[in-house]
């Protein structure tokens, strides 16, 4: 299974396109280049596999096509009856900077498809989908666990000797 991305490029510069397959950095030599001001292209990104877009000055677009798993925070659990959303089996997360579309199809599809569109100030925009539905999630980008100490190299005094 794979699905389809289909990306229009109205930036004033040319966007590089390629798969990051097996954790492999890419090479330029697999490149596509969408060119600027109305180019298209696409991109295929197999199960377990994701693609980069890459963006002059803006950065890069990850495509991570995931499988079965699922972002259970996103998810109604404790609804009577699930939405369309929550009972699809598949699931590519769309990650751009800080910003994380969420994408759940059904294991049926026979063509998943995407399309997205960088404007003409590089920001990437969602066209649409051929089946399934898109969430816009907040997954942290770093996490810090809590701090139980301000200084946790500072030996603990007793009550007696702590200054009033």
């Amino acid at each position: 299974m794979k699905i389809n991305v289909d990306i229009t490029n109205q930036y004033g510069y040319d966007i590089a396109v390629y798969p990051y397959n097996n954790g492999a950095l890419p090479s330029n030599d697999k490149a596509e280049i969408v060119g600027k001001s109305e180019g298209k292209g696409s991109l295929s990104v197999e199960r377990s596999e994701s693609g980069i877009i890459d963006i002059p000055g803006m950065g890069s677009v990850l495509v991570q096509f995931m499988g079965e798993q699922k972002l259970s925070e996103y998810h109604d659990k404790f609804c009577e009856h699930p939405d369309d959303f929550d009972q699809c089996e598949q699931m590519v997360l769309i990650r751009y900077k800080t910003s994380e579309l969420y994408w759940r199809f059904p294991s049926s599809a026979d063509n998943a498809q995407v399309t997205l569109q960088v404007n003409d100030v590089g920001t990437v925009c969602l066209g649409k989908v051929s089946t399934g539905s898109v969430r816009q999630v907040a997954l942290p980008e770093l996490f810090i666990p809590p701090v139980f100490s301000v200084n946790p190299m500072a030996e603990p005094q007793d009550e007696a000797q702590q200054p009033e």
